[in-house]
């Protein structure tokens, strides 16, 4: 006990001590004692830090706020040798910390880190201050531990044990925000400390009026990992719900009525006016949280079905309006249903009309972007492509050309429709060296599109005044080691069966029968109209029907199976002709050639050898043209030399 006062104790000299001389030399704030919620100077002296005679230098402020970090980007500005900003201090703050960086170099202070605890107006630390000035530093509590630092600084668990007792002994009612964190970093000092407060803690949560889900988890928490009481931890939901389940309810019987209306509505457009209803009656803002866990309430979804349909029904206004109080759990399904499916699968929006809910969409992700949520990162990686795209073809070229290297980092040049944006846009940009990074960067990963290649194939002959050994330089782009994974894959799939005779009509009007195929190698390509999938497959198929358009002993023929419109015959021809799709289609609407030879999900390829057997038979498409035109070749190649 008394190692840990003495560590407390020590831990104060070193703040009153070490973090003012730090300042004083290199970092301080216009007022010794700033108050949250307002304005105060940023002073930033960089000599005999990294950062000495850099050019130019940013700042990152992160703001301990009711117990949660955020964090934003502040502009500086050169005076002399000193960077100096005028910063507003967020009144919900209590611990602010500066970052300072130019480039990947980056100073958070040489022996102390920059950091500040918040006064209120009444002249005393705001209640979190000595909390966040724990978190800061230490890793222990992953959820309570910002990206400020890795190696620098961090303090060992005893001394963030004090600081949480001071915490609470100067604010006790902030046992409900930290009681968990606290008792986490206490299990690995004293155990047995921990244990017995952990009991304490518990009953003292558990009489609080109104717990949240926070809260209610947080005791889940303790009882599994403090006390290891696995039993208690399960059945913690259900003890606290069933303090009285039937109390719960009666205390908006109309709430639940409302949502029972919205499960039981199937017309979407009546659907959509009940959960406008819904949330003009009920707000989210002012829901009691534990009420709508009890009940499986969920706004998210709300949100959600009013998003869908007002695009569906390219109703913008409606919309707008909504999105701009949608909860970050709404965003993921919103992105996918709102932008992908019309934009990218179902190609019913153009760049133009897809817009107007992509841009909102991608604002009200941004307005999270400080607090982060879990998975936030994932969404906006995962749809910054797609979004990219958008402007693209809007020729907003520098937003887009940002958003694509920003998706890039979750890709790494593994998606090909994300790699021929980027390289569009890099052309467009004249950034030739990067566009060359890109097209080399793909090829490595077999993620090539048509366009792709054209352009590889243009800067080569620029360069080499001819194309003589272009195909042995492309070949030596691809990574060995992904060519090998395909081909024993490939192999690995081979098959021999014996198919049924068809005799179908093409899209010339001729009858065409397998057996006329004999000796032959003969590629089957099941599609639809309807199957995005299906379709986007194409540029790769188009380019494996080039590549032996000259060989009469390989044909492809694409069986337009499973249609469900009366005039898919115009469609598929004036599909074909739009996109320059120069195909021969079988015509199997009724899926009757599509059954006798077992195919169910398309897309899905065949590959029958010279004597009428089935060799290969795979499902789906994996999204990359030049992968698609090597399976397919190795596919034939395999098949020709079949017995």
């Amino acid at each position: 006990m008394k190692k840990l006062i003495l560590a407390g104790i020590t831990m104060i000299l070193a703040i009153t001590n070490l973090s003012l001389s730090a300042q004083v030399k290199n970092f301080t704030l216009s007022t010794e004692k700033p108050v949250a919620g307002e304005q105060v100077g940023v002073i930033y002296n960089p000599k005999g830090t990294v950062l000495e005679g850099k050019k130019k230098i940013t700042a990152t402020v992160y703001q301990f706020c009711n117990y949660q970090w955020r964090k934003n980007d502040i502009v500086l500005e050169k005076k002399d040798s000193i960077w100096t900003a005028n910063y507003l201090l967020p009144a919900d703050a209590s611990l602010v910390a500066f970052k300072f960086k130019s480039g990947k170099s980056v100073d958070i202070g040489q022996s102390m880190a920059y950091g500040w605890l918040l006064f209120g107006k009444d002249g005393k630390n705001v209640p979190g201050a000595y909390a966040g000035w724990a978190f800061l530093r230490n890793a222990s509590v992953p959820e309570m531990f910002p990206d400020f630092t890795k190696t620098q600084f961090l303090i060992g668990d005893d001394v963030v044990v004090y600081w949480m007792e001071q915490q609470l002994r100067y604010v006790p009612s902030s046992k409900r925000d930290i009681f968990y964190a606290h008792l986490k970093v206490l299990k690995k000092v004293d155990a047995e400390k921990a244990k017995k407060a952990a009991v304490r803690d518990i009953a003292y949560m558990k009489n609080l009026p109104d717990l949240t889900e926070k809260d209610l988890n947080n005791i889940k928490r303790v009882y599994a990992e403090i006390l290891e009481l696995p039993a208690s931890a399960d059945s913690m939901a259900n003890v606290i719900a069933s303090i009285d389940s039937a109390a719960i309810k009666s205390r908006n019987p109309e709430k639940l009525a409302a949502m029972k209306l919205i499960g039981a509505e199937r017309d979407y457009k009546k659907l959509l006016q009940l959960n406008i209803s819904f949330l003009e009656r009920f707000p989210m803002d002012k829901a009691d949280r534990a009420f709508d866990q009890a009940n499986r309430i969920d706004y998210a979804k709300v949100y959600s079905s009013i998003l869908i349909i007002a695009s569906v029904e390219k109703d913008a206004v409606t919309f707008k309006k909504y999105i701009t109080t949608a909860p970050f759990a709404t965003l993921p399904n919103a992105f996918y249903k709102c932008m992908y499916v019309p934009y990218v699968s179902l190609k019913s929006f153009t760049a133009e009309q897809v817009y107007e809910y992509a841009r909102p969409m991608m604002d009200r992700l941004m307005d999270f972007s400080e607090v982060k949520p879990e998975g936030f990162m994932d969404v906006y990686l995962g749809n910054a492509g797609v979004y990219a795209d958008v402007l693209m073809h809007l020729n907003k070229n520098e937003a887009a050309l940002g958003f694509a290297n920003a998706a890039q980092q979750k890709y790494e040049y593994g998606n090909s429709p994300l790699n021929e944006v980027t390289a569009i846009l890099l052309e467009r940009a004249v950034q030739q060296d990067k566009l060359k990074f890109v097209l080399k960067s793909s090829m490595k990963k077999n993620q090539m599109t048509p366009l792709m290649l054209e352009m590889m194939k243009k800067n080569y002959i620029a360069l080499h005044k001819s194309e003589a050994g272009y195909d042995t330089y492309l070949a030596s782009l691809k990574d060995v080691k992904l060519n090998a994974e395909l081909e024993s894959k490939v192999k690995e799939s081979m098959i021999k069966k014996d198919l049924p005779e068809f005799s179908v009509k093409n899209n010339k009007g001729k009858l065409v029968k397998l057996s006329d195929q004999k000796g032959k190698v003969v590629v089957l390509d099941f599609w639809a109209s309807w199957c995005a999938p299906c379709k986007a497959a194409f540029p790769g198929m188009k380019m494996a029907v080039e590549k032996y358009k000259n060989d009469k002993d390989v044909a492809f023929f694409f069986v337009d199976t499973q249609e469900h419109i009366k005039d898919y015959e115009t469609y598929v021809k004036k599909y074909l002709k739009d996109h320059n799709f120069d195909f021969e289609v079988l015509f199997d609407a009724d899926a009757k050639l599509s059954k006798s030879f077992g195919v169910g999900p398309i897309p899905h390829k065949m590959v029958i050898d010279k004597n009428g057997k089935l060799r290969f038979s795979e499902v789906g498409y994996m999204g990359s043209p030049s992968e698609l035109v090597d399976e397919i070749s190795m596919m034939v190649e395999l098949a020709r030399k079949a017995d």
